[in-house]
C-alpha cells in the first residue's frame, strides 16, 4: 500500500464522513451553478423537435457561438467536467474510507 492510502485508512470514521460531506457540498454547489448557467444560455432553435413537427430549420446549420453564448458554453463544459471529477472522487473515497 502507498503512504497516502495508509493515511486515508488511518482516519477515524467521523473525519472520513466530514471529508466526504465536504465533497458532496462542492458537488451540490457545482450542480446549482450548472443549472443557473443552463438557464442563462441562449435558447437555440429546436432542431431535434422541428424535424418531428415538419419545421424547415437546417439540422446542422453552421452557427458559431460568439460572445456570452461562447463563454457560457465553455463554463458549462468546465463545470460539468468538474462535477464528473468530484463525483468520481466521492465514489472512490466512499469505497476506500467507509
Amino acid at each position: 500500500m502507498s503512504v497516502p492510502t495508509m493515511v486515508l485508512l488511518a482516519l477515524d470514521r467521523e473525519t472520513s464522513n466530514t471529508i466526504i460531506y465536504a465533497f458532496e457540498i462542492v458537488a451540490l454547489i457545482l450542480s446549482v451553478i450548472m443549472i443557473i448557467i443552463g438557464l442563462l444560455q441562449n435558447k437555440k432553435s429546436q432542431t431535434g423537435l422541428s424535424a418531428l413537427n415538419g419545421g424547415n430549420d437546417e439540422l446542422f446549420a453552421n452557427s458559431k457561438e460568439r460572445g456570452l453564448d461562447c463563454t457560457l458554453s465553455i463554463a458549462m463544459l468546465s463545470f460539468g467536467s468538474g462535477l464528473l471529477i468530484i463525483t468520481l472522487i466521492i465514489c472512490l473515497l466512499t469505497n476506500v474510507l467507509l
